[in-house]
């Protein structure tokens, strides 16, 4: 009878995390795995049958209705025209926070807040090439100046 108790248990904990995920269809197999395990503890199957069973079904719930799942989820990455930022050169305009290593930027006439990878915060007026986006800030690098020799 104890194992009545675990399957009603795994029920509960599987429909409370697809409850509360925020990914869609993340446990729902496993209670519906329990499901039958628990019809078998009432049936008073060996332990081991239905431990073995909850694990098929749950398995097959996967391999059945995944495919399925994931087609009707499948959400699409629109890009934006902020995308179209990536690769293109700015000027530093204005340190918002030397320790977090966050600036300002202007990229083709449009303000951003920006960061480097390693943090270092290039000086006013410096020119930087965007590297990608996260967020709302954009993630730069500085533009190497050449040096400047005498022949």
């Amino acid at each position: 009878m104890s194992m009545l108790w675990i399957w009603i248990a795994v029920i509960v904990i599987a429909v409370i995390l697809e409850a509360t995920s925020p990914i869609q269809l993340v446990s729902i197999w496993a209670a519906v795995g329990g499901l039958v395990a628990l019809l078998l503890c009432f049936c008073n199957v060996s332990i081991w049958i239905q431990v073995i069973v909850f694990f098929a079904v749950t398995l097959l719930m996967i391999a059945l209705t995944r495919p399925l799942a994931k087609k009707m989820t499948n959400f699409k990455k629109t890009p934006t025209n902020a995308d179209r930022n990536i690769g293109k050169c700015g000027k530093v305009t204005k340190i918002v926070d030397e320790e977090l290593g966050i600036f300002r930027v202007r990229v083709e006439n449009n303000d951003w807040s920006a960061v480097t990878e390693d943090k270092k915060v290039p000086p006013v007026g410096a020119e930087i090439t965007v590297l990608r986006i996260e967020g709302v800030k954009l993630i730069v690098k500085p533009v190497s100046q050449p040096s400047l020799t005498k022949v």
